[in-house]
């Protein structure tokens, strides 16, 4: 028995805007962290509301944090990559 198509894949890369001009690379390294310090910002309010207001604290709200949790994480996990990548670029 012969074995079909198999991949695996070990590594993730973020390759940002491809194509993107070099004298470029400040402009957007300081919008994307501009969009990462108003993400943080944002959700902060929210989760701040929901600790300091009783009545927030229902099953219904919880959804809400969950959403605010999930786009502090991710946002954390994907936008200092790209940023670094623009900012630390070596000439490639």
């Amino acid at each position: 028995m012969s074995v079909g198509n198999i991949n695996s894949v070990k590594d993730f890369v973020i390759f940002s805007f491809p194509g993107l001009q070099s004298h470029y690379y400040g402009l957007v390294s300081a919008i994307l962290f501009l969009v990462y310090v108003f993400t943080l910002m944002g959700n902060a309010v929210f989760f701040t509301a929901f600790v300091m207001t009783k009545s927030l604290q229902r099953p219904v709200y919880y959804f809400i944090i969950n959403l605010v949790v999930c786009d502090v994480l991710f946002s954390t996990a994907t936008l200092p990559k790209i940023i670094s990548r623009y900012w630390f670029q070596d000439g490639t």
